[in-house]
């Protein structure tokens, strides 16, 4: 395209010619002429940008050809595989405990917090336990007082103690049965008229009288056995207060909240921490009324969950339930994973299979590196000639290498099994040597 000011170019160069001719006649002339030459300058230069821009440009390099990729292939191979039942649920902690206390006091350390792991036994709190010793101290100081009265040599029970072994008890017989003698002396003293009636009277009252304080020390050492048995069951709840002072784990597992801090005063019942036992976990699944003629104790079950792409975790069916649920028509059951490893969260969501008793079915197995992904779908390569062809698939089950899908392929057909990410529907591959 020609610029705007090339069209006068030549008449503009020829008064500026002429300007400068009549400048030598006359200076305001000379003047003039300067101006117009600098008008004509710029409109040159762009007349000379213009003409240059529409020059041919050289010709381009024609693209080389795209290289194909090369791809190895795997077989579409056909199995009998056991009937399974797809489910899904969330894992759950064998046991839950809200751990609590037994006893008043105030916090003195706290020796677990969130995701800690415990072993049965292992201390989670420790309380003041000045209140609780006092009173353990009180009560075996009654404890012994009452053993001493009874004389028991120690570690001795009081069950089954005779009172006549007791000092005071002998003391009190051996004075009843002198006095009673005695009695039985002056009786027939007075008998042959020997010695006055007042005599007698005296002496059968004191037979009386030892008698009485003979049973009177009996029915003592019985009420001293007793508050020995009641001393004993003082004694041994203080020292359970002791005991109860530190709060302990009461199974292995790991602490999910700690709700206590150093410095609280905790009354009874107060939970300081929830401890759960994370080893096995459990799934509660719940199986149609059409199939749970074919659910067994003892049945394999495999589950996957997104924390663990890729991985497969064993369980067995340890529970079913003992009615179905009349709003859904489904029966609970529950099955048990082994977690060693930890890897497994109580809350997980976990999808999978369960195994059906029942005849095998045949299914399509491809091998699993040939399984991409498309959006939120499986896909797989099927060679057609010199292309391949794209084809969604549903995955199930993975057995020795191969993995389950559902889809339109057909035993004998082969699939693309390296370069997954790479390969696009229709587009032209060359077998790898």
């Amino acid at each position: 395209m020609t610029h705007p000011s090339c069209g006068p170019e030549r008449p503009v160069a020829r008064s500026a010619i002429g300007a400068r001719r009549a400048a030598s006649n006359h200076p305001r002339v000379a003047l003039l002429a300067a101006l117009l030459a600098a008008l004509a300058a710029p409109a040159l230069t762009a007349c000379r940008s213009s003409d240059a821009g529409t020059q041919p440009s050289p010709a381009r390099d024609t693209a080389a050809p795209r290289e194909k990729p090369a791809v190895r292939f795997g077989k579409v191979t056909a199995r009998g595989l056991a009937q399974t039942l797809d489910i899904s649920g969330t894992l759950v902690a064998d046991e839950t405990s809200e751990v609590a206390t037994q006893v008043a006091g105030s916090v003195l350390s706290v020796h677990v917090d969130v995701g800690s792991r415990v072993k049965k036994g292992d201390p989670l709190v420790v309380l003041d336990a000045r209140n609780a010793a006092l009173q353990s101290q009180a009560a075996s100081a009654a404890v012994a007082q009452a053993r001493a009265r009874l004389a028991l040599p120690e570690g001795a029970s009081p069950k089954g103690l005779d009172p006549d072994q007791v000092p005071e008890v002998r003391a009190a017989k051996q004075s009843m049965e002198l006095a009673k003698a005695e009695a039985e002396r002056v009786k027939q003293l007075y008998d042959q008229g020997a010695v006055p009636q007042a005599t007698w009277d005296a002496a059968r009252t004191q037979a009386q009288n030892a008698a009485a304080q003979y049973e009177a020390a009996v029915n003592g050492i019985r009420a001293t056995v007793a508050a020995l048995s009641s001393a004993q069951a003082q004694a041994g709840l203080a020292s359970k207060s002791v005991a109860d002072t530190t709060v302990r784990a009461p199974f292995d597992g790991a602490v999910s909240e700690k709700r206590i801090s150093v410095g609280e005063f905790a009354g009874p019942g107060r939970v300081v921490a929830v401890v759960v036992r994370d080893n096995p976990l459990r799934l509660r699944i719940d199986v149609p009324e059409a199939d749970i003629a074919q659910i067994e104790i003892g049945k394999p079950v495999s589950i996957s969950v997104a924390a663990f792409p890729g991985r497969r975790f064993p369980g067995v069916v340890k529970r079913i339930g003992a009615s179905l649920k009349e709003s859904s028509r489904t029966l609970p059951v529950e099955a048990e994973f082994d977690n060693s490893e930890g890897k497994l969260r109580p809350g997980l969501f976990a999808q999978g299979q369960l195994a059906l008793t029942g005849e095998s079915k045949t299914a399509i197995l491809v091998p699993e590196a040939a399984v991409g992904s498309s959006g939120t779908s499986a896909r797989v390569f099927v060679r057609s000639g010199d292309r391949v062809t794209e084809r969604l698939v549903k995955t199930g089950r993975k057995v020795d290498g191969l993995v389950e899908v559902i889809g339109p392929l057909t035993e004998g057909e082969e699939v693309a099994i390296d370069k997954v990410d790479q390969l696009a529907d229709g587009i032209e591959v060359a077998p790898a040597q």
